[in-house]
């Protein structure tokens, strides 16, 4: 091959080598931007567990699914929170002590109606057995005292392959007829019930435990004390002169 034509093919690899180089440059930098944006994206919001609930929803909550609940506080307040929770779930154990201080705060003091819902999912094995138990107590006058126990006692029953007798055992320190407790928890008396309370969260498109709704606003997860807080003062500034609407 002569001088000449080598350099012709030199000259022609580099005019095609240079331009190649700069567009595969160009490519690589913009999939490394389109990378960051799309993460960017995706990021999640401090809002994605809070969400409106429809108004079907809430009209099929007040006219069917409220009065199965157990509740606490006027059933006149303007504003009502209402939980879905499942005794077995770790979450709902946690968010408990926060539950707790809301109800002694606005439920008991007259400002909110606080509604309990059972939600016991298939994968906690104990789960239904306890809210069988509590709708027992509820029988007895003593629902939201044996709620407690349950909660602040979940690592004592939560694992037993039968926690009948740990169900009982709570009984006595709750102040119940045993023996009563044990009659209703056999024939499960409450379990219609709490079925249909499992419809409502489905209603309401239940993600998790605990869900909690400040009138149509829900929660996924449990929110923090203030978080919650603030939602219930907004709700009664909003609603204070419409009890009920919510």
């Amino acid at each position: 091959m002569s001088p000449q034509n080598n350099s012709k093919q030199s000259s022609l690899f580099g005019a095609l080598f240079f331009p190649v180089l700069i567009i595969g440059a160009l490519i690589v930098i913009a999939i490394l931007v389109m990378s960051f944006s799309g993460n960017k994206r995706t990021a999640p919001s401090p809002n994605d567990n809070v969400r409106q609930v429809s108004a079907e929803a809430m009209k099929a909550l007040r006219s069917q699914y409220d009065q199965l609940g157990e509740s606490m506080g006027d059933p006149n307040a303007p504003v009502t929170v209402r939980e879905f929770g499942d005794y077995q779930c770790p979450a709902c154990g946690q968010f408990e002590s926060t539950a707790e201080r809301i109800r002694q705060e606005y439920a008991e003091s007259g400002q909110v109606r606080f509604i309990f819902f059972d939600f016991p999912l298939p994968m906690h094995a104990n789960a239904q057995s306890a809210a069988i138990a509590a709708g027992c107590a509820a029988r007895q006058d003593k629902f939201w005292p044996y709620h407690n126990k349950l909660y602040h006692a979940q690592s004592r029953w939560s694992e037993q392959s039968d926690p009948s007798s740990t169900f009982l055992d709570l009984a006595v320190e709750t102040g119940l007829d045993s023996g009563k407790l044990q009659a209703c928890m056999n024939d499960k008396t409450p379990l219609a019930n709490i079925n249909a309370e499992r419809e409502a969260g489905q209603k309401v498109k239940l993600r998790a435990t605990p869900t909690v709704l400040v009138g149509n606003t829900e929660f996924v997860g449990g929110p923090a004390y203030d978080k919650l807080k603030n939602a219930i003062e907004q709700a009664l500034a909003a609603n204070g002169q419409n009890a009920g609407t919510d």
